[in-house]
C-alpha cells in the first residue's frame, strides 16, 4: 500500500479527463488540494476525475488501460468457459498472458496496475466525500455529487473484495500507509453502505447522460448481496482456511432477501428495458437506444483526452483494425461457450468467424460495419462478435485513433438485473416466477418469436434451475466480465474448468494448461508484490509466495 499511497496521496488530487460526452470539462493532470474544492466547478471537475478512472489510459503514468479500457476484460473473462487467448499474439504483451491459464503471480504488472487504479479511484472519491460538503453551491447538486462519489467508492471496494478478498480499508484523505488488510466482511460492508447512500440520494436518471443513478446503485446492491449469499451457500474459499477472506459472517437468507428487494425495485420501477435486437447493444451507431438497457457504461470515443477503449486488443472478430475494424485476435471464445447456443437463439450472432472483407459491409444509422465470416464447422475461426467498430476511415474522420473503440461498454445491463432477479426469486422459494423471468430474456433473444422461444426453452431446460440459470447468464453476458465471478460465487469454477475440452480449435490455443494450472486458491488474485514488500503489515493471499 505504501507504493500506492505515495503515488496518490502526496498532496495532490489527480483529475484526468477520459470519458466521452459526459466529460466535457477540460482535463487537468495535477491540482493542489489547498486551492481546490472551493467552487461548484471544482466539485464537478473532481467528480469527472472519478469517472475518468474507468477507462483512463494511465494514472500518473501508471496503468496502461488497467481497468475497463483493457485490463478488466482479461482479469474477469479468462481462464474459464468464456474466453481464452491466442498466445501467438499476446506473447508480445507479457502482462496479459497469465490470465487465461492461471499462471499469474504478484509480480504481474496488470494485477498491480488494476489494484492501484481502484485505490486511485477510491482516493478521488474520498476527497469529494470529505471536501465537497464545505463548498457553497446548490444543495441538491452537492448531495448528488457526494452520492456519485460514494457509489464509486462502494463499487471499487466491491471489485477489490471480489478479486483480492480483504484489502486495506481507506475512507479518508489521510490514510495510514502501513494499514493491514481489513477482513472481506468489512470491505463488502463498506461497499454496501456506500451503494445504499447513493441509492437513497441519486435520482432515477442522472442529468448527465451515461452517468450513474439510483437504479445503477440498486443493481450493484443486488450483485453484492447475491455474491455474499451464494458464496456462503456454496462454502466458497472454506477449504483454504484463510479467515481474512471468510464468508462465515454472511446471513445467507437475509442476503438473498436483500438481493430480491433491490433487483425487484429495478425491475418494477427503473424504466429500463431490454432493447431489440440484441446486437444493437454493442454498436456506437445504436448507443442511444442501448442506453435504455445499459444501466452503467464506460463511455469512449472522440471529444476528449485519449478517451478510448483499446478495442484492437479485446474480444471481437480477428481482422485488421486499420482496414476493416477487426481486432488483433488476442481474446477468443472457447468451444463450451459457443456450444451452449441453439441455432434458434438470436444471441448466437454474438459469435462469428474472422473479419476478412474490406468491401462487404452493412450500414446501420449511416455507419458502415464490415461483415464477419461465418463460423467454420471445426470452429477454427471462432471469434466473439459483440462489440464492433465501424469503418476505420470514417472513425478517423471523426477524430478516433485507429486502435481505439468508441462503442459504449456496459458494466451493468437491465437484462443482467432480470437474471439476478430470477436467481433471487428462486433462492427465496419462487421457482415458477424465476422461470418466467428467464422466458422474458429469451423472448428478446429471439426478437419476440414465440415459436423460437419455445424451441430454445425446451433445448435449454435443466431440472436444476441454478444449472439452467448459470448457462443462461453465460449466453446473455458472454465476454462481459461476469462469468468468472459467477462460477466462483456458486462454487462451480473447479468443476467447469475440469470439464473443459482439451481439443485445440486454433493454433495458439493451449487448453491443457488451463486445467493443469488452476488451483482452488486462485479464486483470489495475489496481493501485488510491490505492496507486500513496502508494507510489512500486509499478508499475502493463501499459497501465493
Amino acid at each position: 500500500m505504501k507504493h500506492i499511497f505515495i503515488l496518490i496521496m502526496t498532496g495532490v488530487a489527480v483529475l484526468c479527463g477520459s470519458c466521452k460526452k459526459m466529460l466535457e470539462e477540460k482535463p487537468y493532470s495535477i491540482l493542489s488540494t489547498v486551492n481546490f474544492y472551493k467552487t461548484s466547478a471544482d466539485a464537478e471537475l473532481a467528480l469527472t476525475g472519478v469517472y475518468d478512472v474507468l477507462n483512463t489510459p494511465s494514472i500518473q503514468g501508471l496503468g496502461n488501460q488497467a481497468l475497463w479500457g483493457r485490463g478488466m476484460h482479461y482479469m474477469t473473462n479468462l481462464g474459464v468457459d468464456d474466453l481464452t487467448q491466442d498466445v501467438r499474439f499476446t506473447i508480445g504483451v507479457p502482462e496479459l498472458v497469465p490470465f487465461y491459464n492461471h499462471t499469474y503471480t504478484g509480480e504481474n504488472l496488470l494485477i498491480w496496475y488494476s489494484y492501484f487504479s481502484f485505490y486511485a479511484g477510491i482516493n478521488r472519491a474520498n476527497f469529494i466525500i470529505e471536501k465537497v460538503p464545505d463548498i457553497n453551491m446548490n444543495a441538491v447538486r452537492k448531495a448528488q455529487i457526494i452520492a456519485e462519489a460514494q457509489f464509486f467508492r462502494g463499487m471499487f471496494y466491491m471489485y477489490l473484495g471480489w478479486m483480492w478478498g480483504g484489502v486495506p480499508l481507506v475512507i479518508g484523505t489521510t490514510p495510514d500507509i502501513s494499514s493491514p488488510r481489513a477482513p472481506l466482511e468489512k470491505i463488502l460492508q463498506q461497499a454496501e453502505a456506500d451503494l445504499k447512500a447513493a441509492y437513497e440520494v441519486l435520482p432515477p436518471r442522472n442529468s448527465s447522460p451515461g452517468r450513474v443513478n439510483k437504479y445503477t446503485a440498486a443493481g450493484f446492491l443486488a450483485k453484492v448481496y447475491l455474491y455474499e449469499a451464494s458464496c456462503k451457500q456454496n462454502n466458497v474459499g472454506q477449504s483454504l482456511n484463510f479467515p481474512l477472506n471468510s464468508f462465515d459472517w454472511v446471513n445467507q437468507s437475509e442476503a438473498y432477501n436483500q438481493a430480491l428487494k433491490y433487483a425487484k425495485d429495478v425491475y418494477d420501477n427503473s424504466g429500463y428495458k431490454m432493447i431489440k435486437p440484441y446486437a444493437n447493444l454493442f454498436l456506437s451507431a445504436t448507443e442511444a437506444a442501448a442506453r435504455e438497457e445499459n444501466m452503467m457504461i464506460v463511455q469512449a470515443g472522440a471529444g476528449g483526452n485519449q478517451e478510448y477503449i483499446l478495442f484492437s486488443q479485446l474480444s471481437g472478430p480477428r481482422g485488421d483494425y486499420r482496414k476493416n475494424a477487426g481486432t488483433n485476435g488476442f481474446l477468443r471464445p472457447v468451444r463450451e461457450s459457443y456450444s451452449k447456443f441453439n441455432a434458434n437463439d438470436g444471441r448466437i450472432s454474438s459469435y462469428s468467424g474472422y473479419l476478412s472483407t474490406t468491401t462487404n459491409f452493412v450500414t446501420i444509422n449511416n455507419n458502415n460495419y464490415y461483415v464477419a465470416d461465418a463460423v467454420l464447422s471445426n470452429l477454427s475461426n471462432l471469434c466473439t462478435n459483440k462489440w464492433r467498430e465501424d469503418d476505420p476511415n470514417a472513425r478517423a474522420a471523426r477524430g478516433v485513433v485507429v486502435w481505439g473503440g468508441e462503442a459504449d461498454f456496459a458494466i451493468l445491463r437491465f437484462a443482467d438485473v432480470v437474471l439476478m432477479y430470477a436467481e433471487a426469486r428462486f433462492q427465496t422459494g419462487d421457482e415458477a416466477g424465476a422461470r418466467t423471468l428467464l422466458r422474458e430474456v429469451r423472448l428478446r433473444a429471439c426478437n419476440d418469436d414465440v415459436n423460437k422461444v419455445n424451441t430454445i426453452t425446451t433445448a435449454y431446460f435443466k431440472a436444476s434451475f441454478m444449472d439452467e440459470l448459470m448457462d443462461e447468464r453465460l449466453r446473455e453476458l458472454a465476454a462481459e466480465g461476469w462469468r468468472r465471478f459467477d462460477l466462483i460465487r456458486t462454487g462451480r469454477i473447479a468443476s467447469v474448468i475440469n470439464s473443459l475440452s482439451t481439443s485445440v480449435m486454433f493454433t495458439g490455443q493451449e487448453p491443457v494448461s488451463i486445467k493443469q494450472n488452476f488451483q482452488p486458491y486462485k479464486i483470489w488474485y495475489p496481493i501485488p508484490s510491490r505492496d507486500l514488500a513496502t508494507n510489512t503489515n500486509l499478508i499475502p493471499n493463501p499459497e501465493y509466495r
